[in-house]
């Protein structure tokens, strides 16, 4: 069952706190931001709310990087804006659903036709986000994509209104396959989930390696779940690959390194580990024992500068953990999403989406960014591997950034989009 809050009336700033004094003026001056913005708006709303909507994994594979933590992120940034825009409230929808394509469509098919929800946060699932970018073509809500890597989002199936803000199979592919083979480990074997996400992230990975003078020497697949992945492992250990690439996410990539860790090429460190779509919250399931050596990219580290440490402690304290970037892009793609509604003073998603490419992207969680005609919002891009537990100094402090990759050099190209909707 889907649940509904509406946002809060006021903030709550402790009394003395230094700390809940700068948080209170640093949402003052967002909330001040916001009111400008409106002032030469004439207003354009479907009711007499602003609805946001969450479609997340709230119990299974991904429910650990995505699910609750996501939801914080969201009421952050409800709470950031004072609660309302332009003197609408803003109330907040979040559903699981389920990796399933046809539970997560019901919801968004309720939502979207149903409740009048005007703004969809994330839908953590590249099978799922397919499916919703169809259902909403006729709508015109906006659509958010943080947990989502294919890039037929932005490509052959783009939208009006869907915007890909944070995950991306190209980009991540860039910073993995192209650094680790141009540094030199020009052999890779595939472990890849057997699915819409698994294949075209696959596909694009293999496209990178080899246009960097790297060669593929295999690939096997498996089901979502599947518990017993080590026959797999030890096969794409044994062709010699420098490199085994886990094409997966969530508990079915945690399962694939800790049972790695059994073979001894990766555990003596002869093969190295890539995960192409991986969260700081997998390396805290894992344990950087387990993990250690693993190279990953991000869109975001909690760590990768005091203005994201100190909006990730606030997420700390909420949530007990450290935001992983899919929780962080919903906080991110909100808060833009927020300051174009009241720049425009309406949510109809068309006019909303051609505010947004407008409005300079500034937050604590992406650096130089910009949104793109095609829906696809660049940004620098982290390159990363897991410490070595001795490297560790404090909780949470898991990554070490290997590379920051401008934006403009991990994301293919506009003039190379497949999307039906530019003018060409």
């Amino acid at each position: 069952m889907d649940k509904l809050f509406p946002a809060p009336r006021s903030l709550q700033i402790a009394a003395g706190s230094s700390a809940g004094l700068r948080s209170w003026a640093g949402k003052a001056m967002l909330a001040l931001s916001l009111a400008i913005f409106s002032l030469a708006a004439r207003a354009d709303f479907s009711d007499g709310e602003i609805r946001v909507g969450l479609l997340v994994d709230m119990q299974s594979t991904y429910a650990h990087i995505t699910g609750s933590g996501s939801v914080a992120a969201a009421r952050m940034a409800i709470e950031d804006v004072g609660g309302k825009i332009n003197g609408k409230p803003i109330r907040l929808f979040f559903a699981d659903h389920g990796n399933s394509v046809a539970q997560g469509s019901a919801v968004a098919k309720r939502w979207l036709f149903e409740e009048g929800v005007d703004v969809i946060a994330d839908v953590a699932s590249s099978p799922i986000a397919l499916a919703v970018q169809e259902i909403n073509r006729p709508k015109g809500a906006v659509v958010f994509y943080n947990g989502v890597m294919s890039t037929e989002i932005t490509g052959s199936r783009c939208a009006a209104t869907g915007v890909h803000w944070m995950y991306d199979s190209q980009a991540y592919t860039t910073a993995l396959g192209r650094e680790l083979t141009r540094s030199g480990a020009r052999t890779w074997y595939f472990i890849t989930l057997d699915n819409a996400f698994g294949r075209n992230t696959e596909k694009e990975l293999a496209a990178v390696i080899e246009a960097n003078g790297g060669q593929v020497l295999g690939r096997t697949y498996h089901g979502l779940g599947e518990r017993q992945l080590f026959v797999k492992l030890r096969q794409a250990a044994e062709s010699g690959a420098q490199v085994i690439a886990l094409v997966d996410a969530g508990q079915d990539m945690i399962r694939a390194v800790r049972q790695s860790f059994d073979l001894l090429r990766v555990s003596k460190g002869k093969t190295v580990l890539a995960a192409v779509a991986t969260a700081l919250n997998d390396v805290h399931v894992m344990k950087p024992q387990l993990a250690q050596g693993l190279k990953l990219s991000h869109s975001f580290y909690w760590n990768q500068d005091p203005e994201a440490r100190a909006w990730s402690q606030r997420f700390f304290e909420r949530t007990g953990a450290m935001p992983s970037d899919l929780q962080a892009g919903v906080y991110s793609s909100l808060i833009h999403y927020f300051k174009a509604v009241a720049a425009s003073d309406s949510d109809k998603g068309t006019t909303v989406v051609a505010r947004m490419r407008e409005i300079p992207i500034r937050d604590p969680i992406v650096r130089n960014a910009r949104l793109r005609e095609d829906g696809r919002m660049v940004h620098d891009i982290y390159l990363l591997e897991v410490k070595k537990p001795g490297d560790i100094r404090e909780p949470w402090d898991y990554l070490r950034v290997l590379r920051t990759i401008p934006g403009e050099q991990a994301f293919s190209p506009l003039s190379a989009s497949a999307c039906p909707l530019l003018a060409r």
